[in-house]
């Protein structure tokens, strides 16, 4: 009785060791940990220029997310966080101390304006903290710890964007304008903004040089709801270039309608958004022409850029728009960098500041110039029909 006892005491104890090691085997493995590393965003989260930023936004969003539930980045955590700063460069300013002291925010994706990029890049320059703005084009940043008056400035090393300045758009506008437009005549009108102003007579030089007569060159007040003054000046011109943003731009092309302008009109990639057709209404939208030197991304796009603007829509419920592969871009630059290793501030402005070719961008071939410029790429025509936003092709296309 006892050697049986024993065998079935022996066996229940072997099968319940096996239970525990089956049970052990099956259980998942203890979570990893991970480092938790930052990136920030500076931007129109809110406010009437929030349809030109919220794209660039959730594109990064996008971009991170996605990283994160894959565990692309072996042992890291992305936290990504949006700083609102409504497009402003004051707001900017008062933002900058909640994220610039703090080391574990490796990177800054933005600022989105021009405004609010001149206002904190020196002391983002200062910090170390390495920036990949989205949409920021004039064309003296990269030199604004140096003064600002253009030309190399060696001590600036944290300016990077993925999208070209003012003076290519500008060279595009003068080309649409002088070989297809054909106008020998232009008047130009701005919002008096960092962006604006620049695009504005930046273009106008350039037309200028091209054989192109100044009408007028006027000044508007974004803040003012009543452009009859600038209206005046500009209605009996052949055409009006317009430097700004999408809700001004929209509304001074109603006014300019509505004062009997029947010339052509065209804006810049801040006017590049439905807000724009919206302010205008029908009639004073109708047939503007809005560049940019970025491409709209569409479900319809070919390759990642397509496949992109599919997720995009699949996550948020509504198209891209401006850039939002920009955005993307910028991000994934960040998570490349990451992979590689770089997780401490300095590692990371190191990465980015040594790269030329950025490989697999879906909105362009990004190449950074030694200044962190785009290297210059193509300018689009993008023309309002019916309603929308339609894409004519690159000026290259349409000079042909």
């Amino acid at each position: 009785m006892r050697k049986r006892f024993s065998l079935v005491a022996v066996s229940l104890v072997l099968a319940l060791v096996g239970a525990a090691c089956q049970q052990t085997a099956e259980q998942p493995d203890v979570a990893e940990k991970k480092t938790t590393v930052k990136i920030a965003f500076v931007g129109a989260q809110t406010g009437p220029l929030n349809p030109l930023v919220i794209h660039a936004i959730r594109a990064a969003e996008l971009a991170f997310d996605a990283a994160n539930e894959s565990g692309e980045v072996k042992g890291i955590n992305i936290e990504y966080k949006v700083f609102d700063s409504q497009g402003s460069g004051d707001q900017a300013t008062t933002l900058k101390d909640k994220f610039i002291p703090d080391e574990k925010f490796i990177g800054l994706i933005g600022p989105a304006f021009s405004g609010e990029t001149r206002a904190i890049l020196p002391s983002l320059q200062e910090a170390g903290l390495v920036m990949i703005s989205p949409s920021a084009t004039n064309t003296k940043l990269p030199s604004i710890v140096c003064g600002g008056e253009g030309g190399d400035c060696p001590a600036q090393t944290v300016f990077h964007r993925v999208v070209p300045d003012d003076d290519v758009q500008g060279k595009g506008v003068a080309d649409y304008v002088t070989k297809v437009l054909k106008l020998t005549k232009l008047a130009y009108a701005h919002d008096n903004s960092d962006y604006g102003k620049a695009v504005a007579e930046g273009t106008r030089d350039l037309l200028k040089a091209a054989g192109v007569t100044e009408v007028v060159t006027v000044a508007i007040d974004p803040a003012s709801q009543d452009y009859s003054a600038a209206v005046n000046q500009l209605k009996g011109a052949p055409g009006v270039f317009y430097g700004g943003y999408a809700p001004e731009a929209g509304r001074l092309a109603k006014q300019l309608t509505d004062g009997g302008f029947n010339g052509k009109y065209l804006s810049g990639d801040g006017s590049l958004d439905q807000a724009f057709v919206s302010g205008a209404g029908g009639a004073g939208a109708e047939g503007a022409f809005l560049t940019c030197a970025c491409k709209l991304a569409t479900a319809d796009s070919p390759g990642e850029l397509g496949q992109f603007a599919k997720d995009y829509k699949a996550k948020f419920k509504l198209d891209p728009g401006v850039y939002a592969g920009e955005g993307y871009d910028a991000a994934r630059i960040f998570i490349e960098g990451l992979k590689k290793g770089h997780t401490t501030r300095k590692a990371m402005h190191d990465y980015v500041e040594s790269l030329t070719t950025v490989p697999a961008g879906i909105s362009k071939t990004i190449e950074f110039l030694p200044n962190g410029n785009q290297k210059p790429t193509e300018v689009f025509v993008h023309e309002i029909k019916g309603g929308k936003i339609v894409v004519l092709g690159t000026v290259e296309e349409l000079t042909k």
